[in-house]
Order: structure tokens, then sequence, then C-alpha cells
């Protein structure tokens, strides 16, 4: 059986007016192509009957294509989206996590197909992942007990202070990624870093020594007060802080 002929050139599709469009659609919906449903969704003049209209037709939804475009598209009504959110693949539910013109609700629901897949993901994935995920993703991403991932996470343009901050104080942060931080040239400097390096026990202590020299005087006397903190580390701050007014009298 041969494919009918376009009702239109596929080229002009995506140029139609609105009147135009929902025309071509109701006169068309049934015997309509994957093709011809993905420029229509690509037309700026799209609404969301004409999605609506495209999701609850099983013959289109049944493309791959298709189901993307509608899960991206500003106008598919929220309850179609969030239905075909489950059937994306990986890179698309990546790319779509941080597109902010998708409804905040279908982004959520993404975020959350995204982070029960992650422990099926390769190294490589994970990695890629870890270079732009969405924030969500990143309080997952940055527990991944690869190094490497952590070191890509450190260019994602949505990582936080806060989020690192979090991460050093938390039990779960591992040597090497205490040691990553302590020497990345974006956060490395920043002083609420410096000082959560310092107040982690399980932070090497040549690179929690490290820092105690960027610190303010008020936090280096509550260091210094503090039963939790190291022998070694009382003693780098005395020395940091010179001998007491009454040996330098006499």
């Amino acid at each position: 059986m041969k494919n009918r002929e376009p009702a239109v050139p596929p080229s002009d599709i995506r140029r139609m007016d609105a009147a135009a469009l929902s025309a071509f659609v109701e006169g068309n919906i049934l015997r309509m192509t994957e093709e011809e449903a993905v420029l229509v969704l690509a037309n700026r003049n799209a609404t969301s009957q004409i999605c609506q209209a495209i999701a609850q037709n099983q013959k289109l939804t049944s493309y791959y294509t298709v189901r993307a475009r509608l899960v991206s598209h500003r106008a598919t009504p929220q309850a179609q989206a969030l239905k075909f959110v489950r059937h994306l693949y990986w890179a698309d539910l990546l790319r779509y996590s941080t597109n902010v013109l998708i409804p905040a609700a279908v982004r959520r629901s993404i975020d959350q197909q995204l982070a029960g897949r992650l422990g099926q993901l390769t190294l490589g994935q994970r990695i890629s992942s870890a270079k732009s995920c969405s924030t969500e993703l990143i309080r997952l991403v940055m527990f991944d007990h690869d190094a490497r991932v952590f070191r890509a996470l450190l260019n994602n343009p949505r990582l936080r202070e806060d989020d690192l901050v979090v991460l050093i104080a938390s039990e779960r942060a591992s040597a090497e990624q205490l040691h990553l931080i302590s020497v990345d040239r974006k956060w490395a400097f920043r002083y609420s870093i410096r000082r959560s390096l310092v107040l982690n026990p399980t932070t090497p202590r040549a690179i929690a020594a490290s820092q105690l020299r960027h610190l303010r005087k008020s936090d280096l006397e509550l260091l210094a007060k503090n039963p939790q903190t190291s022998t070694y580390l009382k003693r780098c701050i005395e020395r940091l802080e010179g001998p007491p007014a009454a040996e330098m009298e006499a």
C-alpha cells in the first residue's frame, strides 16, 4: 500500500497561520502522518486544542517523535504531557528538565523519571548528565561513588554554593570529593566552602589546615574551643594566632 500524497507540501505546514493550521488539523487528523504531526507541533500557531487533538490520536502518539514534541510543547494540556513523560529517552528527559518553557509540573515529573533511572545508567551517561542536569538531580548525582561524575558536576552551571556546603557537611562526602572541591578554581575560594571544609572532621587534615589562614578570627576562636576539632588543627590555629600576650611580655 502506497503512502498517501501529503495534503499540502510539508514545508508549508510550519508556516501556516492560525486559521489555516487549525483547518488543516481538523481536516486531516485521522490520516495525518508522523512528519505532518511534527511539523504542526513545530508551528508557533499550534494551540492547546491542536495539541490535544494530536495527543488523543493513538496512531500519531505511537511515534516517539510526536510524543517527545507533545511533552516539550508549551500548549500541550498538562494531563497529556504528563502521560507521555515516562516514554521519553534519557537524553530528552535530561534536556527537557532544564527547559523553563515547559510547565513546572511537567518538569517535576521529568525529574522523577530521571531520578528513578539513575541506577540504570552507564558511567558515561552519568558523567554526561552531571554536566547539565537540573537542580533537583544535582542533589542525587553529587553522591555518585565515582569521582569522575563529581568532577563533571563541579562544572554544572546550575550547581550552587549551598549544594556543596550541604555535601561537605554530610557524612557521605568522600575524601576525594573534598579534595576536588578544595582545588576547584570556581569553588575553592568561597568563604562558606573554606569554613565547611575545616568543620568536617573527615576532611584530610592537610586540606583543612590550608584553609585556616583564610578564616575570620571569630571562626578560628570557635574552632579552637570546639571539642570535635582535632589536636592537629588546634595547634595550627595557635600558630596562626601567635604566642599568648603574657609570653610576649615575658
